[in-house]
């Protein structure tokens, strides 16, 4: 840069770059408003940098590409279909994962149509589309959820309850003759009991 031309006033901080801050009694600064402005000036600068940046990249590609040879000009459009390869079936992997998904919350079993749905309906704008997603689901669930495929009461593991019907408390269990405690046993009926649960 020659140092005999004069700076541009647009690209340099103004000479009073860092004014003394004034302070009120109160222990506010008193140039709220200087302090704002400079904010939304340098703001307005570096929007206008940004701007004339992607302005010469844009330049910069395009004379790069009128300088290609064929073979240069051939080997870029293939990297650029293969990045476009790639972003798609990247997008269409995550489309069918969150239509699974939303199936999965919704309650609804895709399995007989899989092989049918197209994922490409779900993106929108190289995207996936989420309430695309949320509609179909729910029109195909008809908006009910289903019930789950296997008994959930079973009475065993985290969901057993010693209150379920059936089960003999103490006092009932001592009021049996022994023929109908070992019948009791037998049927699964003292099995709250026995574990301690009562």
């Amino acid at each position: 840069m020659d140092t005999n031309t004069p700076a541009n006033d647009q690209t340099t901080p103004p000479a009073d770059a860092n004014p003394p801050v004034q302070i009120q009694e109160d222990g506010n600064s008193g140039d709220l408003d200087y302090w704002k402005s400079e904010a939304e000036k340098w703001k307005g600068f570096s929007r206008k940098h940004e701007s004339n940046w992607e302005k010469a990249t844009r330049e910069l590609d395009g004379l790069r590409k009128a300088g290609m040879t064929d073979a240069e000009r051939a080997i870029e459009e293939a990297r650029e279909q293969g990045r476009q390869e790639v972003r798609t079936s990247s997008v269409t992997e995550r489309a069918q994962l969150k239509l699974e998904a939303a199936a999965a919350r919704a309650g609804v079993d895709l399995t007989p149509v899989q092989a049918l749905l197209d994922t490409s309906k779900f993106i929108a704008n190289g995207d996936v589309n989420d309430a695309a997603i949320n509609e179909f689901v729910t029109g195909y669930a008809g908006g009910q959820p289903k019930a789950p495929k296997f008994a959930q009461g079973l009475g065993i593991g985290p969901q057993s309850d010693s209150r379920t019907p059936g089960q003999l408390t103490r006092e009932e269990f001592a009021r049996l003759s022994p023929r109908e405690r070992v019948q009791a046993r037998k049927d699964g009926r003292a099995d709250a009991l026995l574990r301690g649960e009562i």
